[in-house]
């Protein structure tokens, strides 16, 4: 609609009354007979709510009158907005004050986490197997690394209740075909092992499932079982004197493990991760010692 210009014709819009201009207030006088000031006349009368929409795109509120004719915002805040974004996984279009994700270009967390994992995607698939390795290979690390400084499991470690007796049985069941089909990475420590056996010429079975429980190492031919336990996982006493509860229920794992081993005419040697790293010239030892024997 035209602005309010007080030069033109004005028609009363309550009682009809006509009037050849605005000059010197006469209509504005007249409005004072029905109780109504100008500004509020001109808001109710004349301009529709379209007319005085704030000029910011996201904003919905009606600004208010300077001299008769609608201002351009409803406040100094959407004065001072910059122009809003699109979203790049909705095509929305957001305020870039209330949600600064400038870099993300997304207007929810919703938005965000469907881009990002976009754009891991996109990054996995330009990768080749070499750099997967090495990428998940520092990921794996730097999670160890931080755990075991701060002393803390993964979210899941040593609680009871949080899965059902049958996701357990199924969660069991498919970890131990996942093993049978070797479908999952060695450990460091385990390929360190694993070299010096086949340096050795010594015959192995990797990853040996013995009464639903998984071993690393199995010698058939000396009838000997090898365990390589991580530090942190398996709470090696002599940087944990003191077990968290969730790695007591891995030792108490280890201990059952060495009853079936036994239980199965099965000779059980476990090797801490800080020795093989640190020390494994005492491995080669009890290894060789073993073969000597056996």
């Amino acid at each position: 609609m035209k602005p309010y210009d007080a030069k033109l014709p004005q028609k009363c819009k309550i009682c009809g009354y006509q009037f050849s201009h605005n000059k010197q207030g006469r209509f504005t006088t007249h409005l004072k007979k029905h109780t109504i000031m100008l500004n509020e006349y001109l808001k109710t009368y004349y301009y529709s709510d379209k007319d005085l929409k704030c000029s910011y795109e996201l904003c919905y509120n009606l600004v208010d009158l300077y001299r008769g004719r609608p201002k351009q915002y409803c406040s100094r805040s959407c004065s001072a907005k910059s122009d809003p974004m699109t979203c790049i996984t909705c095509g929305k279009r957001f305020d870039t004050d209330t949600r600064p994700h400038r870099k993300t270009k997304t207007c929810s967390d919703n938005c965000e986490s469907i881009q990002r994992s976009k754009s891991t995607k996109l990054w996995h698939q330009s990768m080749d197997e070499n750099e997967k390795e090495k990428h998940f290979k520092k990921i794996i690390t730097q999670t160890a690394q931080t755990r075991r400084k701060n002393k803390t499991p993964s979210w899941n470690s040593g609680k009871k209740g949080i899965y059902s007796e049958d996701t357990i049985n199924k969660i069991r069941q498919a970890t131990l075909k996942q093993m049978e089909r070797k479908e999952f990475k060695k450990t460091r420590i385990e390929k360190i092992v694993e070299a010096y056996l086949i340096k050795r010429n010594i015959r192995y079975i990797y990853s040996f499932i013995l009464e639903n429980r998984q071993f690393d190492f199995l010698l058939p031919n000396q009838e000997v079982i090898i365990e390589c336990d991580g530090d942190y996982w398996h709470a090696n006493p002599k940087f944990y004197p003191d077990p968290a509860e969730w790695q007591l229920g891995r030792i108490k794992i280890d201990r059952d493990k060495n009853e079936i081993a036994l239980r199965n005419d099965y000779k059980i040697i476990r090797f801490w991760e800080d020795d093989i790293l640190n020390n494994f010239e005492s491995i080669k030892c009890i290894i060789n010692d073993l073969l000597a024997t056996t």
